[in-house]
């Protein structure tokens, strides 16, 4: 039996036969990729798989640069490699060089070439595109039953949307009978006519895997749709044809649940808005009236009502008393008033008139009885006597006529007036009154 080798030798060896073989020094292996990761440095770390067989594998920054597509999990690739071995583990190892999509450039042409053709066929324009709706009743899901994306889209229209039915049509996505099975779906939700808006997609993978959504009779029967269809096809860096002709296209499944309950997210946000000002405003109401129901509760008043209505009973005496005084004083000074102006009417202007008249009378008389006979100065007399007594102020006030007088003089024309209260004579008595209006002859009108 050998003497003992440590671990570092043995895998030294190993490595150096690895090394040392020219077969391995560069070898294009073909696989899958998993657990794929691109750190800070640059370096992609990533297992390389098949049905049978996994290697763990490297792409340092110094390579991994000079990528023409980003690598992913669950894509099909060919990589120029050295197979070494990592002395710190003992893990056979892949140094990959340089890498390539397993199969893409022929599909890539295909792609390309009839997304050419449809786009100068117009399916592409926007014209012909369908609006969402603003509010659904019934969103359609066209995807496969297994995926992920059935789970991210029923969460989100759960979440954002509870009261939105779901239709689900499952499907392959993949595979030969996937691209039939996808367009027989879509025509079968339009024969329904319940679906508002439709969603037709799956979860991310390679562009072979993803390839039955290139495929015409999905193009057409998406192109066909009269209700409107969001496409979510891969992740956000993915786009298959679905996409171009689809009313919308999503970056995710979950982002397609969002898009088709969008208007619907925002009004309930607006509601949730509204119903938290309007709680703030009742709130904000109802503080301002306890305070107000508490000032009212701790006021004296209400504290001692007996106290505020004998306050109010000495107030409304006192009005009582002050209105009473008030009407005396008025009344009084009401009657002074009356009693001024019934003094202002002075009869013996009248006696003293009638005196200086009858003087005359008697002095004509005598002048009469010197130059005339007796008879003639007896008829004079008699005559001077009728048309005298026919003058009286005496004879015309029994006769209906009255006398005006105003501040002491008596008013012989109506210009004479002025504002103010006047005395009028009658024959058994006499009268206040108080100028409104002079009237002067028949045309002229004075107010006063």
């Amino acid at each position: 039996m050998a003497n003992p080798l440590p671990v570092s030798e043995v895998v030294r060896y190993v490595k150096r036969q690895l090394d040392d073989d020219v077969l391995l020094r560069q070898v294009a292996v073909i696989g899958e990729i998993s657990n794929f990761k691109r750190y800070s440095s640059g370096h992609c770390y990533f297992t390389l798989k098949d049905d049978a067989s996994r290697m763990k594998s490297v792409m340092f920054s110094r390579n991994a640069k000079q990528l023409q597509f980003e690598p992913k999990d669950g894509m099909k690739v060919i990589a120029v490699s050295k197979v070494t071995m990592y002395e710190a583990t003992g893990d056979v190892q892949l140094y990959v060089e340089l890498m390539r999509q397993d199969g893409i450039g022929l599909l890539f042409e295909r792609y390309e070439a009839r997304k050419r053709e449809l786009e100068e066929m117009g399916w592409f324009d926007e014209e012909r595109k369908h609006p969402l709706p603003t509010f659904p009743e019934r969103v359609g899901i066209v995807t496969s039953p297994k995926g992920a994306a059935l789970h991210d889209i029923a969460t989100t229209l759960r979440r954002r949307a509870p009261h939105v039915a779901i239709t689900f049509a499952p499907v392959a996505v993949q595979g030969e009978m996937a691209a039939s099975q996808v367009a027989s779906a879509i025509r079968w939700m339009n024969e329904r006519t319940d679906c508002d808006v439709l969603i037709v997609g799956r979860g991310g993978g390679s562009i072979e895997e993803l390839w039955a959504f290139n495929e015409d009779v999905v193009v057409e029967a998406i192109y066909a749709s009269t209700i409107p269809i969001i496409s979510a096809v891969g992740h956000e860096t993915d786009f298959t044809l679905s996409d171009f002709v689809a009313d919308v296209r999503a970056a995710t499944p979950t982002a397609a649940a969002e898009l088709a309950t969008a208007m619907i997210d925002a009004q309930r946000k607006d509601v949730e808005r509204l119903d938290n000002h309007l709680h703030k405003a009742v709130r904000s109401q109802l503080d301002d009236s306890r305070s107000r129901v508490e000032r009212m509760i701790n006021s004296y008043g209400l504290k001692s009502p007996r106290y505020t209505i004998s306050q109010k009973r000495e107030r409304f005496a006192q009005s009582e008393i002050r209105l009473e005084q008030g009407m005396r004083r008025h009344l009084t000074q009401a009657t002074h008033q009356l009693r001024q102006l019934s003094q202002q009417l002075d009869v013996k202007r009248f006696s003293k008139t009638l005196s200086k008249q009858g003087e005359e009378v008697n002095h004509m008389v005598e002048r009469l009885r010197r130059t005339r006979p007796l008879e003639q100065a007896t008829l004079q007399f008699a005559q001077q006597v009728g048309r005298l007594h026919a003058v009286s102020p005496l004879a015309v006030l029994s006769r209906g006529y009255t006398f005006v007088e105003q501040d002491g003089t008596y008013v012989q024309n109506v210009k004479q007036l002025r504002d103010g209260d006047i005395s009028i004579r009658f024959r058994d008595g006499h009268a206040i009154a108080e100028v409104k209006e002079r009237i002067v002859g028949d045309e002229e009108r004075t107010d006063i």
